[in-house]
């Protein structure tokens, strides 16, 4: 029923059969309302929207038993995979609903809808945790019901709540992951994002996540906004719904790829979407405004479109991490759910694949790039699984512009002269990415497979002290002598960190060379000359 195709991060492309057709995920699905639509449900089908979202309980009360002679399909006007909500929703909203659990479960199976969601308890903002746990177990209660009294091939959700309270999110993804549903939802978070707290989101996304079973799809309830899509990919989420791109525009806002613009203060059309480039801004403020609306909501599809698009690019190429960082660096509540990512990339690690084809390198821009799980992962084994060769001496080199080192620029040179004359000596490359990177796995995806900004290099990171610091408490007696080479034209190392190292290991000596300067076998020679006394 979902079948996963490629991972990036906790990301994932994938499959999801309904009996109206496929759904290929990452995938959003409009919400249309049944009585009115700012865009006919068969044009949102055309813009190549595999899926679509509307309310069983505003069907039921509108169309009453009509609605079950017609189905879904036939009142929206669309033969493509539709998703129905029970009326929670409403709930939160009004209170209550004059419905139960039982009958709109069996009105969304006998409107022929694809995906129903069971009618949960949502746990908004607000509510103490005592009043969420209520609702968290009640959810529980019509969730195993809804198992047991399941009729006919519509997919069914179960939905995790909790919202800010980690504790229930956590019990209530771990009590669902026991039940049978097709699909996981996560809800009650709609409000925390008109808000821009992704922090939040990232919180419960992963909570829930580590529970849920791995082989079934995750929906994130009312998540529509383009700026939060990539994060919460990232994050294993694999459908969305969200009515946002039409709220918006009935009040002329504006969607972008990093964020939401005020219509009437546009100068400009910063877009290339069918509308805008039919367009100018003075024509478009010219219409009346019912036509505007229709306008800004177009665009708004668009733009969710693209962004969807991109994020499954990302994925296949392997730049998920890449896209976020550039949707942080304009969106500040990006950039704080990003950075949150730091206290998850454990989480990370283990959803995200050690390798691809075809190999492509990584990029590493910004400060929180050094939170990627590879870098992680390459510690991590480091620490647990590495055993150095045999040898009198470790060299511990500066990293280079040059990779891999074994082949290109001046280690390449000192490796192969130390090889050639038979010295008994082990190179490791210390680096403010991935630590230390000892010479024979250099060439090793992804050690050698990437760029770096010098923002990033200029300086020891708190990783390149962890790993160096743990390799020579576990390996310092495997050795006779221990060389550390400083060229601050490549690494600068204050004289704090080299006395640590000191303290960790007093047989280390350190010597200040100007590595970047070795350009062949002769300046190799001379450097080892220095530093082994060796000819």
């Amino acid at each position: 029923m979902f079948e996963i195709l490629e991972k990036d991060l906790a990301g994932r492309i994938g499959i999801l059969e309904t009996r109206h057709g496929k759904i290929e995920t990452p995938a959003i699905a409009p919400v249309v309302n049944p009585s009115k639509n700012i865009i006919i449900p068969a044009k949102i089908v055309d813009l190549n929207f595999p899926l679509l979202m509307t309310n069983a309980y505003i069907l039921k009360k509108q169309y009453g038993e009509l609605a079950e002679e017609l189905s879904v399909h036939r009142i929206l006007g669309v033969e493509k995979p539709v998703m129905t909500d029970s009326g929670a929703y409403q709930l939160m909203t009004y209170g209550k609903i004059d419905v139960t659990p039982e009958e709109i479960l069996r009105f969304e199976e006998a409107i022929g809808s694809d995906i129903g969601v069971i009618l949960d308890l949502p746990t908004p903002p607000g509510l103490s945790q005592e009043e969420a746990k209520e609702r968290v177990e009640e959810t529980l209660r019509r969730a195993k019901k809804a198992l047991e009294i399941r009729k006919g091939e519509m997919l069914l959700v179960g939905p995790v709540q909790g919202s800010i309270y980690l504790d229930l999110v956590e019990y209530s993804a771990r009590e669902m992951s026991d039940m049978n549903f097709d699909i996981f939802a996560i809800g009650g978070f709609t409000q925390l994002m008109e808000r821009y707290n992704f922090v939040a989101i990232v919180d419960a996304v992963v909570r829930a996540k580590t529970w849920l079973p791995p082989d079934k799809p995750v929906h994130l309830f009312g998540g529509g906004n383009p700026v939060m899509l990539s994060l919460a990919v990232a994050l294993g989420i694999d459908l969305f719904d969200s009515a946002a791109y039409a709220i918006y525009a009935k009040d002329l806002r504006y969607m972008t790829g990093y964020g939401v613009l005020r219509f009437e203060r546009l100068k400009e059309l910063p877009c290339n979407c069918p509308i805008c480039s039919k367009y100018k801004i003075e024509d478009l403020k010219e219409l009346p405004r019912e036509e505007l609306e229709q306008k800004i909501a177009l665009h708004n599809l668009y733009v969710i479109s693209k962004e969807i698009k991109t994020i499954k690019q990302a994925i296949h190429e392997g730049w998920l991490w890449e896209l976020i960082e550039r949707k942080a660096a304009g969106q500040p509540a990006i950039m704080d759910a990003l950075c949150r990512l730091r206290k998850y990339v454990k989480f990370l690690e283990k959803h995200h694949p050690v390798t691809r084809q075809p190999v492509r390198g990584l990029t590493f821009s910004l400060p929180t790039s050094i939170w990627r799980p590879e870098i992680y992962r390459h510690v991590r084994r480091l620490d647990s699984r590495y055993v150095p060769p045999t040898c009198n001496t470790l060299l511990i080199l500066p990293e280079t512009p040059e990779k891999p080192y074994t082949r290109y620029g001046p280690i390449s040179i000192i490796y192969k002269l130390i090889k050639n004359k038979g010295i008994s000596c082990h190179i490791i490359v210390y680096s403010p990415i991935f630590g230390i990177v000892p010479i024979e796995l250099s060439e090793i995806f992804p050690l050698s497979q990437y760029k770096v900004s010098r923002l990033i290099t200029r300086s020891i990171s708190k990783i390149l002290k962890y790993a160096l610091s743990s390799y020579l408490i576990k390996h310092s007696n495997n050795y006779t002598k221990i060389i550390f080479i400083i060229d601050d034209e490549l690494i600068n190392v204050k004289k704090s960190f080299i006395k640590k190292l000191k303290s960790k290991c007093p047989s280390i000596k350190t010597i200040y060379y100007s590595v970047s300067r070795i350009k062949d076998e002769k300046s190799a020679s001379q450097f080892l000359h220095k530093i082994l006394n060796i000819d």
